[in-house]
């Protein structure tokens, strides 16, 4: 009778003890695990992210949601709604994996510079943030997002400026910037600015839009110098 009490003890204590060890350790590692270790709690309603995440495959499941943002932004029917649920595709991409930066720059330009929704790209930059504090560059477009809607010119070119010396930046901050210097420069320097692009682009759609600026500047005779633009 003793030594079943003893056990029964003995078992209890050790089940305590298990208990107690188990809640320090996921204590401890929630402490030091980043933002992006864990699932966003809307995240477990997906089934693609729950898998990913167990199978250490969650860089391939965001592979996958970027694959059909492609698709998604790449349907012209969908402009009619001005690509309403575009912020969605970048979410999925982001929930599954939030360390993929490129989804939030090239993302936050197309919301913030193509389609003038300033608050999605500014949400969308927010998370970026949130989960990647060390992406500097996000905070060069938040504040490039901010100057864009102050209409303030000077500074919002100033962002671009900078923006466009990385190599990955998105191709569409080069059209940009070029638009943007057709209106505030002489045609002189928008013309040096748009050969430049021609040669350097590595974005195809970009490379024939400075093409076709460069063709309509000497068609309608606004460059002076021709021959120093092309050196």
């Amino acid at each position: 009778m003793f030594k079943k009490f003893l056990f029964s003890f003995l078992l209890i204590i050790l089940i305590l003890s298990l208990c107690f060890i188990n809640n320090k350790a996921t204590s401890t590692l929630i402490e030091n695990q980043p933002a992006w270790y864990f699932l966003n709690l809307h995240s477990y309603k997906k089934f693609m992210h729950v898998l990913g995440t167990a199978f250490g495959l969650r860089a391939l499941v965001s592979d996958f949601h970027y694959i059909s943002f492609l698709q998604y932004y790449g349907d012209l029917r969908n402009a009619k709604t001005r690509y309403k649920d575009l912020l969605n595709y970048f979410n999925d991409a982001t929930d599954a994996d939030p360390g993929f930066e490129f989804v939030y720059l090239y993302g936050s330009a197309i919301l913030a510079f193509n389609l003038k929704k300033y608050d999605e790209a500014t949400e969308l930059i927010t998370k970026g943030l949130n989960y990647n504090p060390k992406i500097w560059r996000l905070r060069l477009y938040l504040a490039a997002i901010g100057y864009k809607e102050k209409d303030n010119k000077e500074k919002y070119v100033k962002f671009l400026e900078d923006a466009i010396k990385y190599e990955d930046h998105p191709a569409m901050i080069e059209r940009l910037l070029g638009n943007i210097y057709e209106q505030i420069k002489s045609p002189d320097e928008a013309a040096k600015y748009w050969v430049s692009i021609y040669k350097k682009t590595k974005d195809k759609a970009t490379r024939e839009h400075a093409y076709n600026r460069l063709i309509y500047m000497m068609r309608n005779k606004l460059i002076n110098d021709i021959d120093e633009i092309l050196k």
